[in-house]
């Protein structure tokens, strides 16, 4: 009788987690998802590029007024993409998104340089 109740209980865990699994896997491939996905990118690019900006406006922008060159070292350079990473992260996450996780932490750098890129062509 044992035996009987705890098969029904393992198949029961069994059917269930198939219909979830199944429905899931409905909804990941679903347009609505990709739309949301495509949501949350856009919002963290520009999380990134607020991010950017903020940054010319409060370091880099004082220190290329204060030089003849107005020229940035590179250290100045490295320092200001930290800067422009760190406050893009946490605007990121105020609008509850994961932006390392959502553009991918090996992608930020690239796409910061292509904002400051467009930034400089303005």
């Amino acid at each position: 009788m044992e035996g009987l109740e705890r098969m029904g209980i393992d198949l029961g865990m069994t059917i269930v987690g198939t219909v979830v699994g199944g429905l899931w896997s409905g909804f990941k491939a679903s347009d609505r998802y990709q739309r949301w996905q495509q949501r949350r990118y856009r919002a963290a690019l520009l999380a990134l590029e607020a991010g950017v900006e903020r940054t010319y406006q409060a370091y880099v922008k004082a220190i290329k007024a204060g030089r003849a060159d107005g020229r940035l070292t590179e250290e100045e350079k490295s320092r200001a993409r930290s800067m422009a990473r760190m406050r893009a992260i946490k605007l990121a996450r105020e609008e509850g998104i994961d932006l390392l996780r959502t553009i991918g932490e090996d992608y930020i750098d690239v796409w910061i340089a292509r904002l400051i890129g467009k930034r400089k062509r303005m």
